[in-house]
């Protein structure tokens, strides 16, 4: 083999490993976002059953239809929020 061949092969056995690397990387990349969208799901969907378990202890709101607890949610709401906006 002459030496312009051999260099030929190295180099597309370089290009090769690096479009295989880059193909890791975008797995790698699309794994971490994937985790990260996952653990804000976990900790939105623990914040909303302690949210409502919060709601039905105080409220007493067990029996309740989704609008009845629309509308005590609904009459809070401004009270709530001036509330956080004064501290």
């Amino acid at each position: 083999m002459n030496p312009k061949s051999d260099n030929l092969a190295k180099s597309q056995e370089l290009k090769n490993q690096i479009a295989t690397f880059q193909h890791k990387k975008q797995q790698l990349q699309n794994e971490t976002q994937r985790r990260a969208s996952w653990e804000q799901r976990k900790a939105r969907t623990k914040r909303l059953i302690e949210t409502g378990a919060l709601a039905e202890k105080y409220f007493e709101m067990e029996d309740f239809t989704i609008e009845q607890r629309e509308k005590i949610f609904q009459t809070f709401s401004e009270f709530v929020k001036n509330k956080i906006h004064k501290r």
